[in-house]
């Protein structure tokens, strides 16, 4: 008895598109529910900046600190913004805007795949793949924090979009080329070194293949795209650079440096347990093999290095497709893969003692590789092995959805998706924070924004580091408001981890009158809460410094000479001692003018008794201002201008001839220099 084709064909379509929905729901209780056990401050920062935006009404705020010249522009907090209206800057928020860039993703894999000649349940099964999550790498870094993400909706559109460009009649084409010109103006605006990198180079490589093999109307639409191209990096990169010079900019490990021979073997020898673990293909070491956990991973293992082997070989096919749509994409995946893959081993871009986080800069290229993959033709005659692969790696993939969102808890988290410290506890903290009305105060990055989220905004928790025993801002995805003293007047309170608090000097909490009012222990953490702003008494937290601040002598403080006389409170160099009886603080202070008001005292001496200067530290290494004087016995002003953010200290020298005494040096910002 034969099945008619059309009836076949209706139930493999039913079946592809029943695990569609199935996968789409998992998702969707992944992105509401399940990602909260993952939820880290990397993905809050989104949230936070988003708040900031409503807050200071600018889509680049100030005040806001980025990391390595990128940008958010078209990112994760756009469509948080609109919802804060009616909503607190909250988990929710977060997975509403988790929600819509997955629907983008997906429609953007479906399009993808409308590049050559497919059956519909073919289409529908590549979507229920890359719904599924693949593994809890690809499901952290696509649909939880979705920061990468977002680099495949924009290469999947760019790839579309260049396609139909090159395909369509001339009417359509210009509405094709408008889209990619947005495009790729959008992906130059963030950052031009990264949109080259992942989205440029494929481009061009792609096109310029597609124009050798095509006929002269596909090689005169190549000069278009190549105008529409270069036009919008151009204005993207402009876009770029004056944004850029309006707002914060950190700059970490995104300054790459070439590694020495030894270190890129090392990186090209990890590179594969990066790759393996993005399609979860790592056992759990120490789990028993025979067992239904050891039988499951095993089978993840297969799966991963199937489709590791895989994806190079569909490449190659896809160069000799009679379809120039799979051509097309099969040399945007390489060179995507390619042009990476140089970076992630020649340079300092990935920090590889961790290999599993730093293969994330992989995730798009083979993400898309996958994808190609699955498009490719399934010769059971031609290439037996590798249909038989396939449509295991189809199968495998498309029903572990479960695995990889339903049980992601914990489990999803010993994957090694998590960016940061795993902390089961942190929910029982947040609840605990609310319940005592602790709604201000300060921790460590790994548990700061991710509290402020969880707590729908109950309880704000702003980062910082534990420095030379007392905390200071930690400028990294974050905003100078924060830590000004105005940004809130009450009780505030510092939360710290057992092995943090090992780190903190108590005495340099005294010495700036920041004692604690009482602690709390709760779920590993301790809690100690202050009567006051941490920010009113800790030194290098306002850079604006719209409030006066006073940097008081004690022992902490940096000196060459000279010594602190507990009983007056001040720092002392005697007669005959010359050199720098004080230096610092090495605090970052905002473009402005300031007066610098040193309490200081010295007897008179005609060949002078003390030298006061303000200046810049490292790199910039300027003397802003200066003065020698004879003798002091009142404070001391001084005043500067600075025109760039620098890293400032204020010095005292006693010059030998006569004894100086030091109590302090305060700093004040004042409304304009006519004030001087």
């Amino acid at each position: 008895m034969f099945i008619n084709k059309n009836v076949l064909s209706g139930i493999q379509i039913f079946v592809a598109a029943s695990l569609l929905a199935i996968n789409i729901g998992l998702l969707i209780w992944f992105l509401f529910f399940g990602y909260e056990s993952g939820f880290h401050s990397d993905s809050a920062a989104k949230v936070l900046l988003a708040r900031e935006i409503i807050i200071t009404k600018d889509y680049f705020p100030d005040d806001w600190n980025y990391i390595n010249n990128d940008l958010f522009v078209f990112f994760g907090h756009t469509f948080i913004i609109p919802l804060l209206g009616i909503m607190p800057a909250g988990f929710t928020a977060h997975a509403i805007s988790g929600l819509i860039f997955s629907a983008l993703l997906l429609t953007g894999v479906w399009l993808v795949s409308g590049l050559t000649v497919l059956s519909v349940q073919r289409r529908l099964l590549i979507l229920a793949v890359a719904a599924a999550g693949v593994s809890g790498v690809l499901a952290e870094n696509l649909y939880g924090q979705f920061s990468y993400g977002v680099e495949v909706v924009f290469c999947c559109y760019l790839i579309v979009f260049s396609w139909n460009f090159f395909q369509s009649s001339e009417k359509y084409a210009y509405a094709w080329g408008a889209a990619l010109f947005l495009l790729m103006l959008l992906a130059y605006w963030e950052n031009p070194q990264r949109a080259t990198m992942i989205y440029g180079l494929p481009f061009l490589g792609s096109v310029c293949w597609l124009s050798w093999q095509g006929d002269s109307c596909v090689r005169k639409r190549f000069w278009q795209a190549l105008a529409t191209f270069s036009i919008s990096i151009g204005i993207g990169s402009a876009l770029h650079v004056n944004t850029l010079s309006g707002v914060n900019n950190i700059v970490s490990a995104g300054n790459a440096n070439w590694l020495p021979y030894e270190l890129m073997l090392r990186n090209l020898s990890l590179a594969p347990l990066g790759i393996l673990s993005i399609f979860g293909g790592l056992p759990t070491p120490g789990d028993h093999v025979v067992s239904k956990t050891g039988i499951y991973e095993a089978l993840r293992l297969v799966a991963a290095i199937t489709v590791s082997g895989l994806i190079p070989w569909a490449t190659v096919k896809a160069f000799r497709h009679a379809n120039d749509g799979m051509r097309f994409l099969g040399s945007f995946v390489a060179i995507a893969f390619i042009g990476v893959f140089f970076i992630y081993v020649t340079t300092t871009i990935a920090e590889m003692s961790d290999p599993v986080q730093s293969s994330r800069y992989l995730v798009p290229s083979l993400f898309l590789g996958l994808v190609l993959l699955l498009m490719g033709p399934i010769d059971r005659i031609g290439s037996p092995v590798a249909a038989i692969a396939t449509t295991f790696i189809i199968v495998f993939f498309t029903t572990s959805s479960y695995s990889v969102f339903r049980l992601s808890g914990e489990d999803f988290m010993v994957e090694g998706s998590h960016p940061g410290p795993y902390n089961s506890q942190r929910r029982n903290v947040v609840d605990f924070l609310i319940s005592n009305n602790l709604q201000y105060g300060y921790a460590t990055f790994w548990n700061a924004g991710v509290s402020s989220v969880l707590s729908d905004e109950k309880t704000l928790v702003r980062q910082v580091l534990i420095k030379n025993g007392i905390p200071i801002p930690m400028q990294h995805l974050s905003s100078n408001r924060w830590y000004q003293p105005k940004a809130w007047h009450g009780e505030t309170f510092l939360l710290l981890s057992e092995a943090e608090t090992r780190l903190v000097n108590w005495d340099a909490f005294d010495a700036h009158n920041a004692k604690p009012d009482r602690s709390y222990k709760v779920a590993g953490f301790r809690i100690y809460v202050f009567k006051d702003n941490l920010a009113n008494h800790l030194p290098g937290w306002d850079t604006r410094f719209e409030t006066p601040f006073k940097f008081t002598a004690n022992k902490t403080s940096l000196k060459q000479i000279g010594h602190f006389d507990v009983n007056k409170g001040v720092l002392v160099a005697e007669k005959s001692e010359s050199g720098t009886l004080h230096h610092g603080p090495y605090v970052s202070v905002e473009p402005g003018h300031y007066a610098i008001t040193f309490d200081v005292l010295a007897a008179y001496n005609q060949a002078g008794a003390v030298r006061l200067d303000v200046a810049s530290a490292a790199p910039h290494e300027k003397i802003h201002m200066e003065t020698t004087l004879p003798f002091s016995d009142h404070p001391q002003r001084l005043y500067f201008t600075l025109n760039e953010t620098q890293t400032m200290e204020f010095r005292v020298w006693a010059l030998g001839n006569e004894r100086v005494l030091f109590k302090g040096v305060s700093i004040e910002r004042l409304p304009s220099v006519n004030n001087q």
